[in-house]
């Protein structure tokens, strides 16, 4: 009996998984299920710590000029991309996105020493952040060589339904959790998830070789990255868009956190039922997102997701209690899945496949300025005494004003086989 059981549970996911990607490879399936599992463990690591770090720091009495400085941590690591890029046109992509998430989620084992010092904290989670972003461009060209492009969206979507399954799982548990033994527990013991994820991935097989192999190439230079993106029209309305879009979301992210434990006093349990239905609409909506980008392509979803996100900021303008903020987190949900899995893959579509380090460094590194500027806007507007609702007003009308463009962007014709 015991033997049958994991023979019928195997014919189970094969079924699924023939359902939603079709007949693949040996190699191919060993990468999808491979990323599968780390995504799941990495989104167990998630659910607990990323989407707490905001209200954990506001718990511990952090100011509004600190929160920016945290939002801040997130676009950081997006700066050192072109090193990261450098990195990987010598090393191996996936060892050395090994070594920054190995040293980064490390971090989070030492969040005990430091009690509850919020500077001290917030040092730690800015070397987690920065070390997480740092390998992003060497992900992306990974995702290019392993899989397909008639399948990479469906494969992206499947990948991601075990992770926020995961998140799904984990978000109320973690906000009980936190309550009830506090971060200086939980924070590290989970972080052994985020390392265990981080050695799964390091099990991915297929070409991760150095980005170039050229004997006599030479590292661009930044008039060269600029002449390189002149020349492509349509990239850099969606880097436009992209940065516009940003900033919508970014300028009021400082006071979600002071809203929500401030003004409408929520725990971290209720905390937890928000990030709960967002996860919900995550997970479902990466049954649909995959598809959408196969057969409408990636603008189409990237501009659902946009129109989703403009409900965040504009909700938390009004919110006057718990249940205000649960259409902006639903929202919310859609656009994780949504808008990463639209702007990847319109981002390869619209790049110089030959280039895509160039390409997708410009994108994290602008976006890393955009990310420093904006969040430290946000203080500013506050000792200005610009009232909440009116910099959550901004947020929403940037967010509007960057679907626009989307309309501005004309995809290239597929090459013919």
């Amino acid at each position: 009996m015991s033997s049958t059981r994991p023979s019928m549970f195997r014919a189970v996911l094969h079924r699924v998984e023939h359902r939603m990607l079709g007949p693949m490879s040996a190699e191919l399936r060993h990468n999808v299920w491979v990323e599968t599992v780390a995504s799941m463990l990495f989104g167990l690591f998630w659910a607990t710590t990323i989407g707490f770090f905001p209200v954990i720091l506001r718990n511990m009495g952090a100011s509004g000029d600190q929160l920016s400085v945290y939002v801040v941590f997130q676009s950081l690591g997006l700066i050192f991309t072109p090193f990261s890029a450098a990195l990987f046109q010598r090393y191996r992509i996936i060892k050395v996105s090994q070594v920054f998430w190995y040293f980064g989620r490390g971090t989070l084992l030492l969040v005990p020493f430091v009690g509850s010092n919020v500077n001290a904290f917030m040092v730690l989670v800015g070397i987690f952040w920065i070390c997480e972003l740092v390998p992003a461009p060497g992900y992306v060209r990974l995702l290019e060589r392993l899989y397909p492009d008639n399948l990479r969206g469906r494969i992206m979507g499947f990948v991601r339904i075990g992770m926020t399954a995961a998140i799904l799982t984990m978000t109320p548990i973690a906000g009980w959790l936190l309550d009830t033994f506090g971060y200086a527990i939980i924070l590290p013991s989970i972080a052994v998830a985020g390392l265990i994820a981080n050695y799964m991935f390091g099990k991915l097989i297929g070409n991760d070789a150095p980005a170039v192999r050229e004997e006599k190439h030479v590292r661009p230079t930044l008039g060269q990255i600029l002449a390189e993106l002149s020349r492509n029209r349509p990239f850099v309305i969606f880097l436009i868009l992209n940065t516009i879009f940003g900033c919508g979301t970014l300028i009021g992210a400082p006071l979600y956190a002071i809203v929500q434990v401030s003004r409408l006093q929520l725990s971290y349990t209720e905390v937890g039922y928000l990030g709960t239905l967002q996860s919900v609409t995550w997970l479902l909506g990466n049954f649909v997102w995959g598809g959408l980008i196969d057969k409408k392509g990636p603008l189409f979803v990237l501009m659902i997701s946009i129109l989703c996100a403009a409900l965040m900021p504009l909700s938390f303008m009004v919110a006057t209690s718990f249940w205000w903020l649960v259409p902006a987190f639903i929202c919310q949900g859609l656009v994780f899945g949504g808008f990463d899995l639209g702007f990847t893959n319109a981002a390869i579509a619209l790049a110089d496949r030959s280039k895509l380090e160039i390409y997708f460094s410009a994108l994290h590194v602008v976006a890393g300025i955009r990310g420093i500027a904006i969040p430290l806007l946000t203080p500013i507007l506050m000792a200005a005494r610009v009232d909440e609702f009116y910099i959550f007003a901004a947020g929403g009308v940037m967010v509007l004003l960057s679907a626009l463009l989307v309309y501005r962007i004309r995809m290239p014709q597929p090459a013919l086989a």
